[in-house]
């Protein structure tokens, strides 16, 4: 970990398309694989981590979002709850829930298996979470041609075969909404 000062320390990373990233250690510590990198390797804190999984395009993406929730983090700190309200969702998690939303939405479907590849690899909880739910809610009610669009799976079934299942399970298309574009 390179130091500009003794109190703010930088740990640089390095993507699989070879571009270096130099991280606030507090930021870089949002990742799972960051932490445990540094933590078993202290005679390798000078030299950029390597991220064979991880392509400059995601990563700069990921940064923002960790970035963004670690700084909301330290402005608004939880309060403890003494009871639990389930039906009501307090200020900060809609702001997060808006940002969360906006940042989804920049994304294409390939940007968002991406996404989804690097924060696991990462170790990004609260990225991954968030996406996998947001992939979720998309789908949610959606028709099987439109998920299979959605993830790029081509059916394998042949007419009498999708017929067949449809009969079968006829219960599994009713109250499907009507697909829109991907």
């Amino acid at each position: 970990m390179a130091t500009d000062s003794p109190q703010l320390k930088k740990i640089i990373l390095l993507t699989a398309d070879e571009q270096e990233f130099e991280l606030e250690e507090a930021v870089a510590m949002e990742f799972g694989i960051v932490k445990t990198f540094f933590e078993d390797n202290l005679d390798t804190c000078d030299e950029p981590m390597p991220l064979p999984n991880v392509e400059s395009k995601y990563l700069s993406k990921i940064i923002e979002y960790s970035k963004w929730h670690l700084v909301r983090k330290a402005q608004k700190p939880r309060k403890p709850r003494k009871t639990i309200n389930l039906g009501s969702e307090d200020e900060e998690d809609e702001e997060a829930k808006a940002f969360d939303q906006e940042f989804f939405n920049t994304l294409d479907n390939e940007g968002v298996w991406q996404m989804m590849l690097a924060a696991n690899y990462l170790d990004a909880k609260e990225l991954l979470e968030m996406l996998t739910q947001a992939v979720a809610d998309k789908i949610q009610n959606k028709s099987v041609e439109y998920v299979r669009r959605f993830f790029g799976v081509e059916n394998d079934y042949t007419p009498e075969e999708e017929a067949e299942l449809r009969k079968k399970y006829e219960w599994a298309f009713e109250d499907v909404d009507p697909d829109d574009d991907i």
